[in-house]
């Protein structure tokens, strides 16, 4: 099993890029669905545990100072845990489909709650639009990248029940732990325009800012903030 999936890997190195991400989408896609066990283990969040968390908290506070703030595959909670020591009064919470997940978030004293990301029932994504919708801020960093391409469309309109989103995914040949739906940036912009959203006028200085974080580089590459334009209001 080893040497075929080297050889694969050997296989789809050697094609296209155009090609490449797709096929590595449509890989992990299979497996995902095929019941593989899930990889986002302690193991996975250890690797996963270091960053300048604080700074891009104080980046993120800084944008029109929200009051509360939802993470939407909120991981282990680092940015929650560092929102939280910035800013103690401002309301948090952390969603995830992962029990690793969900539970090293609430070890640290943090609010968490279990929804089904890949919205595999209309209940699910409704849930969680409506959640959402109490909060002045939605936060989803790398996390549509590991969901089926079906969940692109719901996931956005959820976040987008908040007037305010920092939303970042891989880009395509990025490359990562089971990425079911890598996609060029133009592709996600597409989303939120269709749900009245528009980059907020200090989105370039402030992915600038991020860049100067020690955080994994794909933080910088990808993050953007997202905010409804005048007139429009959560669908």
């Amino acid at each position: 099993m080893c040497i075929m999936r080297s050889q694969l890997s050997t296989v789809v190195r050697a094609l296209p890029r155009p090609v490449r991400w797709r096929v590595r989408n449509a890989f992990a896609l299979a497996q995902w669905m095929r019941g593989a066990p899930t990889p986002y283990d302690g193991a996975f969040w250890n690797v996963h545990a270091g960053g300048e968390w604080n700074g891009l908290a104080a980046h993120i506070l800084g944008l029109g100072a929200p009051r509360s703030i939802v993470d939407v595959g909120c991981g282990n909670g680092a940015l929650l845990s560092a929102i939280r020591t910035l800013a103690p009064d401002v309301k948090t919470l952390g969603i995830d489909s992962g029990i690793e997940a969900l539970q090293r978030t609430r070890s640290k004293g943090l609010v968490a709650e279990q929804v089904d990301l890949a919205f595999r029932g209309r209940r699910f994504a409704a849930d969680l639009a409506a959640r959402i919708a109490q909060f002045d801020m939605a936060v989803s960093l790398e996390t549509a990248e590991h969901l089926p391409p079906w969940s692109a469309g719901p996931l956005i309109h959820a976040l987008t029940q908040a007037p305010v989103v920092v939303f970042s995914a891989a880009h395509p040949d990025q490359q990562g732990t089971q990425h079911m739906n890598e996609r060029p940036f133009a592709y996600w912009q597409r989303q939120f325009t269709a749900r009245g959203f528009t980059l907020a006028p200090d989105d370039v200085a402030f992915r600038n800012a991020v860049a100067q974080l020690d955080l994994p580089w794909w933080y910088a590459a990808n993050i953007h903030v997202f905010v409804r334009r005048p007139g429009c209001h959560g669908s």
